[in-house]
């Protein structure tokens, strides 16, 4: 695996040794180096990897960071897999991580088992998006979810609406877009959250998945006893992929996709995935991301899919590099984003689009509803320009050839 310097430029980061003049090494060199010992294993294996700990470990960073990016409960499966001299103290606090969010997910799929039973009432079809259905293919009950994701078709939206209100569901309409509706009502282990799919597009980014193959293709599985039916393998591979965007490349979804990659990796028909990807209008993103997965975590890709996923011409270079900085950012600068904060709007089909997509951003939804629109329009165009010196070093970066693997083509 290359080293993360060649990605943010900063030796202090790239290498698990103390930090000059801090005396304590970077978390994230150390969280790949967990998150691969525990991961890229074949699914079921006990066999146990050693993990040698530099010295200076600053262990409350290292927690704090694993929190921040919502993957400790899977770093505890890791550190389970891994044979390293961990304190105690640290270890309990990620087990207590593990099982409180494995008890979440357990209430959660009785509050899925529930909505799912009234749609079946009322003669609902429905499909479960991400969650539980995600987690059964990679990282089980350790993958961290706040809310239930359910596809229903558009014309059973008003009727699901009802039913949901009828149970105790509040509908929380600055949640509201063109594709989903989000509902919230009072449980035991804090907000039932159901957010209800009609469309899965993205009209900012023209992201267009086939809805009605995405039905046909659907399958009927059972986790936990609950029956659902979810998207078959390749399409949930890509919506998880589409939702990087939204997520600014959150390393929970860059860990639930090498999983799933290196779980499945036999069961893929790469060249449908490809060009199942460019129909929906997200080569780009779709490529970048399973090149990332090689590139930096080393997920089992063949020749033949490599040349498929390299970057080709200036722009794409420069794309590549970006989404690989925001995931390394996510280790490494958790609470000072750069490159994050607008990756997600370079990634598209046609750069053309960039400038529209970054007014929409400033001016659009999301943030906190008691923000007026000027502060919101302030904060975002502040935020853009903060990030433009990190933005000018990965075009300056993608000027010549890739040195993120040496010795292959990227």
């Amino acid at each position: 695996m290359p080293p993360i310097k060649n990605l943010i430029g900063s030796p202090a980061l790239a290498s698990p040794t103390p930090a000059a003049g801090g005396g304590q090494a970077q978390p994230g060199p150390l969280i790949e180096r967990f998150l691969r010992a525990g991961l890229d294993a074949s699914a079921g294996s006990v066999r146990q990897r050693s993990v040698s700990i530099p010295p200076g470990v600053d262990w409350m960073r290292l927690c704090t960071v694993a929190y921040r990016c919502r993957i400790a409960p899977v770093l505890y499966q890791s550190l389970r897999q891994a044979s390293a001299a961990v304190p105690t103290d640290v270890l309990n606090w990620f087990r207590t991580q593990h099982y409180e969010t494995v008890a979440r997910n357990m209430a959660l799929l009785n509050e899925l088992r529930e909505v799912l039973g009234w749609l079946a009432e009322a003669s609902i079809g429905s499909m479960v998006l991400k969650g539980p259905a995600l987690g059964d293919l990679g990282l089980g009950a350790a993958r961290i979810s706040s809310d239930l994701d359910i596809l229903i078709h558009n014309h059973d939206l008003r009727q699901a609406d009802a039913i949901l209100q009828r149970r105790g569901y509040v509908p929380w309409a600055e949640h509201h877009n063109h594709n989903h509706r989000w509902y919230g009502r009072p449980a035991p282990f804090g907000t039932s959250v159901v957010e209800l799919h009609f469309d899965i597009s993205d009209r900012a980014r023209n992201y267009r998945p086939d809805l009605d193959g995405l039905w046909s293709r659907s399958r009927l599985t059972t986790i936990s006893d609950v029956q659902m039916c979810v998207p078959d393998l390749a399409d949930h591979l890509l919506l998880t992929i589409m939702q990087l965007p939204h997520h600014h490349w959150a390393v929970r979804l860059i860990v639930d996709l090498w999983q799933v990659v290196w779980r499945w990796r036999e069961q893929f028909d790469w060249a449908a995935v490809l060009d199942r990807a460019t129909s929906w209008q997200m080569s780009v993103l779709t490529r970048s991301t399973l090149h990332a997965l090689w590139a930096m975590f080393d997920a089992p890709t063949s020749p033949w899919v490599i040349a498929r996923i390299r970057p080709v011409g200036y722009l794409e270079r420069m794309q590549w590099r970006a989404a690989k900085c925001a995931i390394a950012e996510q280790l490494h600068y958790p609470f000072r984003p750069k490159v994050t904060l607008l990756v997600p709007f370079l990634m598209v089909e046609q750069v053309r689009r960039v400038p529209a997509i970054l007014v929409r951003r400033s001016l659009g939804s999301g943030g906190s509803p008691d923000e007026s629109p000027v502060t919101k329009a302030t904060r975002r165009g502040l935020a853009g320009v903060a990030a433009l010196p990190a933005i000018g070093k990965v075009l300056l970066d993608s000027i010549g050839r890739s040195t993120l693997r040496p010795g292959w083509p990227t």
